[in-house]
């Protein structure tokens, strides 16, 4: 039986964050903050920003080894995880099972095996990038919200500095990558505007309250990865304008993160 294309796709997520969690490093990005790694910080700490201080029943859909627990713990919360992956759930339960309040579950964000209208609070980072088209999972978020409930979601933009960059630079990766230099894995992007995830999350039911931007990178590619202590001193004072969504501003913000509420 032929394998249709979104088949593909999936499993190619899943043997990539399978690879991630089994070697530890996704797990290191959370743990570790160094100029190849903040942006990961950066993401979590505007997603806890966006989130109330006192939490309820919270699903993490795409909750990897659990980088939100203990966060949501601290907030009076319970929490929910689920997770494509079948070892990033295996690291999520080792580390975390044994607290009260917490549980993991494999499953996709199409299609969640979870109850509708049950949570208080819905987390989404780095998860829409992985999928061909926002709406299913959108749809989902918002069945598994209660009446008033928030979503909080985060997804890498189309338009920044570093695809700029990236573009102009081919010519001289593609050289290092035939001298033997390791590249980038190369699984598609679903990249989006903020106005595009707010179009996408209204169509779902949701409505935009407001968001943020993160890793402000005024130093671009190149320099990031060839001085990345450096580059990262030099632009974390930029993640000051993450509320602006004016263009110049936001051509050096690497990611978007929405806050929705279901009426």
């Amino acid at each position: 039986m032929a394998i249709d294309s979104s088949t593909q796709h999936k499993e190619a997520v899943i043997e990539h964050f399978d690879c991630l969690s089994s070697t530890g490093h996704w797990s290191h990005l959370y743990e570790v903050k160094d100029g190849l790694t903040y942006h990961f910080h950066v993401r979590r700490q505007r997603v806890l920003e966006l989130l109330p201080r006192r939490l309820g029943r919270v699903a993490d859909v795409g909750c990897g080894p659990g980088v939100m627990v203990q966060y949501v713990l601290e907030r009076g919360g319970t929490f929910e995880g689920v997770d494509l992956s079948p070892e990033m759930i295996r690291e999520a339960k080792e580390k975390y099972t044994h607290l009260e309040g917490v549980s993991f579950q494999e499953g996709s964000i199409e299609e969640l095996k979870l109850p509708s209208a049950a949570y208080d609070q819905v987390i989404c980072m780095a998860v829409i990038e992985y999928l061909k088209t926002p709406d299913r999972a959108l749809a989902e978020i918002a069945r598994i919200m209660r009446p008033d409930a928030i979503a909080v979601i985060t997804v890498p933009k189309r338009v920044h500095i570093d695809k700029l960059m990236i573009n102009i630079t081919t010519p001289f990766r593609a050289l290092f990558r035939a001298l033997g230099a390791e590249g980038a894995d190369t699984l598609p992007r679903l990249c989006l505007q903020p106005d595009e995830l707010d179009e996408a999350a209204k169509r779902a039911g949701l409505i935009f309250e407001r968001g943020a931007q993160y890793c402000f990178t005024p130093i671009p590619y190149p320099f990031s990865r060839v001085a990345p202590k450096l580059s990262m001193r030099l632009n974390l004072p930029f993640e000051k304008w993450y509320t602006s969504r004016k263009f110049f501003n936001s051509f050096f913000a690497h990611g978007y993160i929405g806050l929705y509420r279901k009426p």
